[in-house]
């Protein structure tokens, strides 16, 4: 699927070179040459300095598990690209490519959005395993790619050169939410669906949650996608819990939660949502959400910010503002201005702008308060990452857009971040 700049459809020409080396880039000069006087603030592009047309391949889930977070992809993406338009007189077109929350699928994908349809690079993709998998190809091949997967091995050992990622990594949520967890319940049973994203986090909680004084009596896996969680939930009713931790996503989240509530158990335990993004619940009922006693998340809708951004999302129509909306416009902002910045679409050129680059974008800021910086050491966006609960019912708002989580407290990123050290990434 493709959505066309306000201003011009992007030409073709350059698609039959992309075909021939196989590499994104080649519309750029090929190296930093730092010709853009802008800055990522603003400023002006020009045919002196670089390129002022660019390709961007947004990698969503438009079928699969993942499906109804897959059009803020998209949409996030698109008003960075008419805001982008307006500010520095550049012209953007977007193509989409479902992922179907499947690696093998993703790649094929990410392999023809390069080589045949001539993306000058690419982001988004959601899943942590599709990231790696596309992440891991596109580095290989010298395309620039930024992540929306929130898994700490895309930052890890296993670091990629021209991967970034904007996604609060599991690290920050749990660290953001541990000490208050251990205050709210002595005990808790933790829920993880079972593969690399969850497998990773649940790892992260025990240790957060023993290191402030509480105990977890047993974190068991479930398959990934679950379509009944009964028999978990009744281990966690014949446990010593006195907390339940759900790092479970998407619309298994939303099952869980439906049938937890069914049971009566949101009256006997307290509730943890890992990432728990609010289109899990907006899915479900006002009251699913009110059941939430802590959650991490990586944006909210409650922040006191961004209400243009948020208002322009609710009008498209599709899904009210949410985190995966943030995150897909900082990628198009932040991908976009290091391309201008260089004067290039070259992957090399973009992460030398990129690497340790603090954001000065306004309409970034806007959107994310708090200080904004890419980490050289692994290509971690630092940012605030937040504690949210459950609005009670009668205090969710509902008009112009779905708010139904009242920030706890705000973390910021640095604070809860690995030590570059303790990644394990070299770059």
């Amino acid at each position: 699927m493709r959505s066309h700049s306000r201003r011009r459809v992007l030409k073709k020409a350059g698609a039959a070179s992309i075909i021939a080396t196989g590499l994104a880039g080649c519309s750029g000069n090929g190296g930093n040459s730092g010709g853009d006087s802008g800055g990522d603030s603003g400023g002006t592009t020009s045919q002196d300095t670089g390129p002022s047309e660019f390709h961007v391949g947004v990698f969503n889930p438009q079928t699969g598990p993942f499906a109804p977070w897959g059009s803020s992809l998209r949409v996030g993406a698109e008003l960075a690209a008419e805001d982008l338009e307006n500010e520095l007189d550049v012209s953007i077109e977007i193509s989409t490519y479902d992922t179907e929350v499947n690696p093998s699928a993703s790649l094929e994908r990410m392999k023809r959005a390069v080589t045949a349809d001539g993306i000058d690079f690419a982001q988004g993709a959601l899943s942590s395993a599709v990231c790696t998998k596309i992440g891991t190809w596109a580095s290989d091949n010298g395309v620039s790619y930024i992540a929306d997967g929130a898994s700490d091995t895309l930052t890890g050992s296993n670091c990629l050169p021209h991967m970034f990622s904007t996604y609060s990594s599991n690290t920050m949520l749990a660290k953001s939410i541990g000490s208050r967890m251990a205050d709210l319940a002595d005990s808790w049973y933790l829920l993880y669906s079972d593969y690399i994203w969850g497998q990773n986090a649940q790892e992260i909680y025990i240790e957060e949650i023993e290191s402030n004084g509480g105990t977890v009596v047993n974190s068991e896996a479930t398959p990934f996608p679950n379509d009944d969680y009964t028999s978990y939930l009744n281990n966690v009713v014949n446990s010593e819990a006195d907390g339940i931790g759900l790092i479970l996503p998407a619309l298994d989240k939303r099952l869980a939660m439906k049938q937890l509530r069914n049971k009566g158990m949101h009256e006997n335990f307290k509730i943890m949502g890992h990432q728990a993004e609010d289109i899990a619940f907006w899915g479900l009922s006002p009251e699913s959400a009110a059941m939430m006693d802590i959650a991490s998340i990586g944006w909210t809708n409650s922040l006191d910010s961004g209400e243009e951004f948020k208002t322009r999302v609710a009008e498209q129509g599709s899904t009210d503002p949410f985190v995966r909306h943030a995150n897909a416009y900082i990628a198009m902002d932040q991908q976009v201005r290091a391309a201008v910045r260089a004067g290039s679409t070259d992957a090399e050129a973009i992460r030398g702008e990129l690497e340790g680059h603090t954001v000065e974008s306004q309409k970034a800021h806007d959107i994310m308060p708090g200080e904004l910086e890419w980490r050289a050491c692994d290509h971690q966006l630092v940012h605030p990452t937040w504690a949210v609960s459950g609005r009670a019912v009668a205090d969710q708002q509902n008009d112009p857009y779905k708010a139904w989580f009242s920030v706890e407290a705000t973390a910021n990123g640095a604070d809860v971040m690995r030590s570059c050290e303790e990644t394990g990434c070299s770059l």
